[in-house]
């Protein structure tokens, strides 16, 4: 890595670090050395077609300013895409200063492996989807440090007075057994497999 890329990752991370409660208890701890804990937390795609279902599991997770996270696909065609106005009109759910993330088809381009990283240099609550499994209720929340921004503040669908795409009413279930406080006591929240189904052949969500 060369001294520029040093200088902004540095940065970024300072800049993550002055949010997060307790960040400045560690005055022994250099960036880089506190770089060095972060972790990977591994998200697995999947589906049950019986169940009429898509979803990302653990559902929801805690992590660090600077943790990555690991999505791993087994199937073409979900995507892992966070709810932001640049991403398809969607209502902003992560936090304003966040940079949104989508990782376009998994599985599209064979070298992907199924694969996508994003690392989460600022703090707060983010919520994401996958594209085209809206309305099975695909989707996910990751807490950053503490919980926080419109995610917090807004209950989902708040976005269509603004014109925003609508929040389906399977991911808007989901959001609602997502409680942050418990995402950050338990660590992770397996996907809640009964709270959102519809069973195949595919009719209306209940």
């Amino acid at each position: 890595m060369n001294n520029a890329n040093h200088m902004l990752l540095r940065r970024d991370l300072l800049k993550g670090l002055a949010a997060v409660p307790g960040a400045l208890l560690l005055p022994s701890l250099r960036p880089f050395e506190l770089l060095a804990q972060a972790r990977v937390h591994e998200v697995k795609v999947g589906n049950n077609y019986s169940r009429g279902q898509w979803f990302f599991d653990p559902l929801a997770i805690h992590i660090q300013v600077g943790d990555t996270v690991r999505w791993l696909g087994n199937k073409w065609g979900a995507t892992v895409t966070a709810f932001h106005p640049d991403n398809y009109n969607h209502e902003l759910r992560i936090p304003e200063s966040a940079e949104p993330f989508d990782s376009g088809l998994m599985g599209e381009d064979s070298r992907k492996f199924n694969t996508f990283e994003w690392t989460f240099r600022v703090p707060g609550t983010y919520d994401y989807f996958s594209r085209n499994h809206e309305v099975l209720g695909m989707i996910g929340r990751i807490v950053v440090g503490s919980p926080g921004g419109p995610a917090e503040e807004n209950a989902p669908g708040y976005g269509a007075k603004q014109g925003r795409a609508p929040v389906f009413a399977a991911q808007a279930k989901l959001l609602g057994a997502l409680p942050s406080s418990e995402i950050v006591s338990k660590g992770n929240i397996p996907f809640l497999r009964d709270v959102v189904q519809r069973r195949f052949p595919y009719g209306d969500l209940k």
